[in-house]
């Protein structure tokens, strides 16, 4: 509260080094100070706002945009299940949605879902993981489709009975490495890797192979030009090492190949990942 009253005074006063000295106040004892309502209750009404068809549309966005910083935090994340808000923000995932409105929310839910198993398990009893996968088997809407691939990734990263959901889902399907589009391959290599954080399966294996991904990941080794790909390639890469992956002697060659290419890049690339994909090749 001393703190609090020391902030109240330089604010007044218009002091900005006393004011970077004394930091920013504490958000809830501001909101006890002043009478302004919890974390709680502003989710709960932006949701409603949000949700509201008769509310002017920038004023939903809005509503959204606050919900989103709101669940950066962890606690108010977890707190989407427990005020009972999960469905209310996947109905807004529907066809008769606003476009801005979907991104919007697909931002909402990959945010609240990283790293975060409690919230991963309440939105995996909705059926807002099948939603967000025919919104991202759709191509005409690519702001929209990459924000339903992030929050996708965000949902099976290290929880695996969403992905068996995913997988269930014929989420694999959305997996396409013909495109040319360099943030679409992102935030497709995301899905594979956050696939991988859940182990290597025959199945897992199988599909990897009838995707044709080490294919792909050697080919974005060999072009060198994007090193956010390049990177994830090799992460990738080495992440099967890890996982026992049986490297074919066609992948292998195409990986090798492809190492020899982005070499002269270490200094900008991940070394670890580098070496592990180097393993890869040498230890089979």
């Amino acid at each position: 509260m001393e703190k609090l009253l020391h902030w109240s005074i330089a604010q007044q006063a218009g002091d900005k080094d006393a004011l970077n000295k004394i930091g920013e106040p504490d958000q809830k004892a501001l909101g006890q100070l002043f009478g302004g309502p919890d974390e709680s209750t502003l989710m709960k009404e932006s949701i409603l706002v949000a949700t509201n068809p008769q509310v002017e549309l920038k004023n939903r966005e809005i509503a959204m945009e606050n919900f989103e910083m709101l669940v950066e935090n962890l606690d108010n994340a977890n707190n989407i299940g427990n005020l009972g808000l999960w469905n209310k923000i996947i109905e807004l995932l529907q066809e008769s949605e606003p476009s801005e409105l979907k991104v919007l929310n697909c931002g909402i839910i990959g945010t609240a879902l990283q790293n975060n198993p409690k919230s991963q398990e309440d939105f995996s009893k909705t059926n807002g993981l099948e939603k967000l996968i025919k919104i991202a088997d759709d191509a005409k809407d690519k702001p929209l489709q990459l924000k339903a691939l992030f929050a996708i990734s965000s949902a099976i990263r290290d929880y695996k009975p969403a992905y068996e959901k995913f997988n269930n889902s014929n989420g694999w399907n959305l997996l396409n490495f013909d495109t040319k589009d360099p943030k679409f391959q992102l935030r497709v290599l995301s899905v594979v890797s956050s696939i991988l954080s859940n182990g290597l399966s025959a199945d897992i294996e199988k599909h990897i192979r009838d995707s044709k991904l080490i294919h792909f990941l050697a080919s974005v080794l060999n072009l060198d030009s994007n090193t956010s790909l390049v990177d994830k390639a090799l992460n990738i890469v080495s992440t099967l090492n890890r996982l026992e992956y049986n490297f074919s002697l066609e992948e292998k060659y195409e990986i090798n190949r492809g190492i020899q290419v982005v070499e002269g890049l270490s200094d900008k690339l991940n070394i670890d990942d580098l070496n592990g994909a180097k393993e890869a090749i040498d230890n089979q």
